[in-house]
């Protein structure tokens, strides 16, 4: 079961504030349910000057390292209470925007690579070979996606060149990094990278990291009022075994300075792409 925590300041100001001290802190509970998702509500009117987490503990019970809360709710955290926090959801919705991207602009012959240290993509690799005609891997696990470029090269004809330098960066059109990006990328400043989630470190392309879905009815239907459209399907789909969720395509994504639909993505790569040609030309 999914919980979901919300403090609501009643203590007031002034005559107000005296007078709400005068009554007790109280507690309120709902439960909603949608397909495999329950969800607990559990809502804390703050009317005294002190929140009763010890009071809390029998209404939280074992999910209190997994509670759904706004962010700026701050938790006793030497209590064992941990917000939930997940990039899955994030980095399946970056995988979804580069499909996207590579299958509108097929044609382009795009020059794309895939950054992944872990080797936990080797399902998108098989997708992104669709359309791509040579399609660069940078990654530690090389033996398993030297495996997948030879059956690759066998089912489809695909082309994977597998790498263990990232050097190869430097040439790519698109790079794709699901997982977080914890070193600058040997990229070139006119590259697109996608990635899942904030890169700890600036890059020289511009990183796309964050993704808004629109959340289907049935599932608003049992979101608490107090928390976002996507934190609720990142932990629907993490938590509650929403896979479907891991289909959608983004409405919005984000550099952290400018908000970009798909089709304005699109565009903004063309750009680029174009910026890269006509340096090339200069």
């Amino acid at each position: 079961m999914l919980t979901a925590l919300n403090i609501e300041d009643r203590r007031g100001r002034g005559l107000y504030r005296a007078i709400h001290a005068l009554r007790r802190n109280r507690i309120r509970t709902a439960h909603h349910y949608c397909d495999s998702a329950a969800v607990k509500w559990v809502t804390y009117e703050q009317y005294r000057r002190r929140v009763s987490w010890g009071s809390l503990d029998r209404f939280i019970k074992g999910e209190r390292r997994n509670i759904l809360c706004p962010p700026d709710l701050r938790l006793p955290e030497e209590a064992g209470y941990r917000r939930f926090v997940s990039s899955e959801l994030s980095e399946r919705l970056c995988e979804n925007a580069a499909l996207m991207l590579t299958r509108r602009l097929r044609d382009r012959r795009l020059r794309v690579a895939l950054f992944d240290r872990s080797g936990e993509r080797l399902g998108l690799c098989r997708y992104l070979a669709d359309d791509c005609g040579v399609l660069d891997v940078v990654t530690d696990a090389v033996s398993e996606y030297l495996d997948e470029a030879d059956a690759l090269l066998c089912d489809k004809g695909a082309v994977v060149r597998v790498h263990r330098c990232a050097d190869i960066l430097s040439s790519a059109d698109l790079v794709i990094a699901p997982a977080m990006i914890e070193v600058r990328l040997p990229a070139k400043p006119s590259s697109l990278i996608l990635t899942g989630s904030h890169p700890t470190t600036p890059q020289n392309g511009v990183a796309v990291y964050d993704y808004f879905i629109e959340l289907p009815a049935k599932y608003k239907a049992i979101k608490p009022p107090f928390l976002d459209d996507t934190y609720f399907a990142s932990a629907l789909y993490t938590l509650a075994r929403a896979h479907e969720i891991g289909a959608y395509q983004f409405r919005y994504c984000s550099d952290g300075v400018t908000v970009h639909t798909p089709d304005s993505l699109t565009q903004l790569f063309l750009k680029l792409l174009s910026a890269q040609n006509n340096a090339g030309t200069a």
